[in-house]
């Protein structure tokens, strides 16, 4: 069998600008998904070490973090450029006072922490019959675990049933 000799010259080569197109958006939509994860838990908050923690479940699809930290007005100090908001946090949060992060919301007190899961849990109520909404409580070390326990009650009393709390695993741990 001969080939004729025009085709010798020619070549066949793959059109890769589909194959890029694809690659850029997934690497687009990783992007977008690590921001969003970011946004909920605040990187400020250093959890406990406890030897019985354990990753975060994969299959837990719909979680709400919520993240407790006391509130010291020389931190924020550090991290706040505007005068006024600084003056405004100082004015509502005394030194000591558990503030609790939300993503998308302002620092709270446990009290309207209580208000925003009661309209929280009644617009999940709206959407479906059942709420599987998990609450991942993600307490900072130097939090006093009296707050942490009001806010585990709060969860409950407002009709959040799955609720868990963070901590770093305990490398060689031999309890």
């Amino acid at each position: 069998m001969s080939h004729s000799p025009a085709a010798e010259g020619s070549s066949a080569e793959p059109n890769l600008t589909p194959l890029l197109d694809v690659v850029l958006q997934l690497l687009m939509f990783f992007m977008m998904c690590v921001n969003f994860v970011n946004e909920q838990v605040k990187e400020d908050v250093k959890l406990p070490e406890s030897a019985s923690a354990r990753p975060m479940d994969k299959a837990q699809t719909d979680v709400l973090f919520l993240n407790l930290k006391p509130f010291h007005s020389r931190e924020w100090e550090e991290r706040v450029l505007d005068p006024a908001l600084l003056r405004q946090l100082q004015d509502k949060f005394r030194e000591g006072d558990p503030l609790v992060f939300v993503s998308g919301k302002d620092p709270m007190k446990p009290i309207e922490l209580d208000f925003w899961l009661k309209q929280k849990h009644e617009d999940l109520l709206k959407e479906s019959k059942e709420v599987k909404t998990a609450i991942i409580i993600r307490a900072d070390e130097n939090t006093d675990y009296t707050e942490v326990f009001r806010v585990l009650q709060m969860c409950k009393v407002r009709g959040f049933t799955n609720l868990k709390l963070r901590a770093i695993t305990r490398l060689g741990s031999g309890t």
